[in-house]
């Protein structure tokens, strides 16, 4: 008589496969976040270096706004961290190779996608 038990049910997902999903979790947050807070024009942190004010409030002296825009995309960093922590513990048996390509392949299409709207920006219409 066989055994219909998966031998892979009973194992635990493997440390380096654990990383890799929580690093590309995290590189998907903070790309989204990071572009999402330009486009979406949420609130970001602005310095006036000729007014040596930082503040949020916007102003219509010149602002320094990538240190706002750069604690956006590590809130995002972190929030897609801890996504990504709560995905490897809930799945908690080892996934497919398959499955971690597309991780993998979504965090380089968000640095893309993200690299891409703000160079678009740049561009001069």
């Amino acid at each position: 008589m066989t055994s219909t038990i998966d031998p892979d049910e009973n194992q635990e997902m493997a440390r380096w496969q654990r990383g890799y999903v929580i690093a590309m979790c995290a590189i998907i947050g903070g790309a989204f976040a990071y572009a999402a807070c330009e486009w979406g024009s949420w609130p970001k942190l602005r310095y006036e270096p000729l007014h040596e004010h930082v503040g949020f409030a916007g102003s219509p002296h010149i602002a320094i706004m990538y240190w706002g825009i750069a604690l956006w995309g590590f809130g995002g960093a972190v929030c897609g961290a801890l996504a990504g922590a709560i995905l490897c513990r809930v799945f908690a048996r080892p996934w497919p190779e398959r499955v971690l390509h597309l991780f993998g392949a979504w965090a380089i299409t968000a640095i893309v996608l993200a690299g891409g709207y703000f160079t678009w920006s740049l561009w001069p219409w």
